[in-house]
């Protein structure tokens, strides 16, 4: 039960195509354009693992810590990190996410105007392939602006897609709440603004600039051209499309007792008991912080549009006067066993109004 980072900032690079395809269009498009939106899907799932442990790195005593590092690297506020995660849900730690970081503050506290430059590698073990990038980033009152670029290749086929945000027109990313302003256009994120995306295949390559909007659950894709390897370019119709997220099993695989460790910025950590059981398209949470305390908090969610294993909410917590709302997005792995939290909170009291953090959690099934 708690808050999240700027590892959601990780989330822009990334790509997929729309569900329509133009009709006609050159049979390598489509295949790169079919391909774009399956490869989208592997990648998103594993950066929003890792966002999931970014809090842990900056608590390293807490019991979600294991096998991260976040090492000072000389100059002040700059480190390394590393993090081996799970990104595919089943169990074991196949994705490296690592690399070197440079902030204008403390990152422990991260408190609007907090800002860095990260360079970031993913590397997925069995052949998915390997992911490098760079982004420049600040936290605002509402989310995370960023720019910068990265590169997916593709282990099997060698396809490259490429994600580019131009400096001078970041990309926000906010939790999505529900509400008008923060519709989830990206699984549980909502995201305003407009990214260049580059795929290149052995026929050819495919651009095209997706447009995002925050009160808007489909993207807008605009001036898609196809070049093959002769020169000749085909330009493509403007289309839509819904990204692809989470499992394909019911809501009521969430049903069980799980073992939550969370951990927040500004820094705090701990662990929690939740039992989940389900109504209808309702998961009821029963959340026990820390377990064996009978200091029970119950609340609800439900599953973001059309991803029955992911889920948001909220909940009101704090002491009277003290209250904060927390807003959350829960993904369920592909077993049914592990599940991976980001989340946001703002004081709605108190002497801290208006204020707030972020955390990460993972929770394992008993």
């Amino acid at each position: 039960m708690r808050r999240l980072l700027m590892s959601a900032l990780m989330l822009q690079f990334v790509g997929c195509s729309s569900d329509s395809e133009p009709n006609p269009i050159p049979t390598n498009a489509a295949a790169l354009a079919s391909y774009s939106k399956t490869g989208a899907t592997l990648l998103v799932t594993r950066m929003t693992n890792f966002e999931a442990v970014i809090p842990f790195l900056l608590n390293p005593g807490s019991a979600g810590a294991g096998g991260l590092t976040f090492i000072p690297a000389g100059a002040p506020n700059t480190y390394t990190f590393g993090a081996p995660i799970d990104g595919d849900g089943n169990g074991s730690t196949e994705t490296t996410v690592a690399g070197t970081a440079a902030f204008n503050g403390d990152p422990a506290a991260a408190a609007p105007g907090f800002a860095g430059h990260i360079d970031l590698t993913l590397t997925t073990a069995g052949g998915l392939g390997n992911f490098a990038g760079e982004m420049d980033f600040v936290r605002t009152a509402v989310g995370r602006e960023a720019t910068g670029s990265g590169t997916f290749v593709e282990g099997v086929t060698g396809n490259m897609t490429t994600l580019t945000v131009p400096a001078g027109s970041p990309l926000l990313l906010k939790p999505a709440d529900g509400t008008p302003n923060a519709v989830a256009n990206i699984c549980g994120y909502s995201l305003q603004g407009d990214a260049q995306f580059e795929i290149a295949g052995p026929q050819g390559t495919l651009a095209s600039v997706w447009q995002f909007r925050s009160n808007k659950a489909a993207v807008a894709v605009t001036g898609a051209t196809y070049t093959d390897n002769s020169g000749k370019s085909t330009d493509l119709p403007d289309t839509q499309l819904t990204f692809p997220c989470a499992g394909t099993g019911t809501l009521s695989d969430w049903a069980g007792v799980f073992v939550q460790n969370w951990a927040c910025l500004p820094v705090e950590y701990g662990q929690a008991r939740h039992t989940y059981t389900v109504t209808g398209n309702t998961l009821h949470i029963a959340d026990e912080d820390p377990p064996n305390s009978g200091d029970i908090a119950t609340y609800t969610a439900t599953p973001v549009a059309g991803n029955p294993y992911e889920v948001r909410g909220f909940f009101i917590g704090g002491p009277a006067g003290n209250t904060y709302r927390e807003d959350f997005t829960w993904k369920l792995s592909p077993n049914g066993n592990l599940i991976s939290q980001v989340s946001h909170y703002v004081y709605q009291e108190g002497p801290n109004t208006g204020s707030g953090g972020m955390c990460g959690g993972r929770a394992t099934r008993q």
